[in-house]
């Protein structure tokens, strides 16, 4: 018998399949903003998102720590409130 932890059973009830690690992002609610999933955390050209969401969608398991680190190696400063800007993925 195996043991679903809370965190297991939460990754594995988010929707599967082909999506770029932006969408997947957008699958959680930004910490840093608060804004609701499947919208960028801006909207100015380009969209982008907080590192917060980032961070959160990578505990959560929608992203792998090389998306993530491929994320941050696009910032000048790395700070939860810094953009991930779709445009530097």
């Amino acid at each position: 018998m195996s043991v679903i932890l809370p965190d297991q059973q939460q990754s594995a009830d988010l929707p599967r399949g082909p999506r770029t690690a932006i969408e997947r992002v957008r699958l959680v609610n930004c910490g840093q903003c608060w804004q609701r999933p499947g919208r960028p955390c801006t909207v100015a050209d380009p969209p982008g998102d907080y590192l917060a969401r980032w961070q959160r969608a990578e505990r959560r398991g929608l992203v792998s720590r090389p998306e993530l680190a491929a994320a941050v190696a696009t910032l000048d400063v790395i700070a939860s409130h810094v953009i991930v800007r779709d445009r530097a993925l």
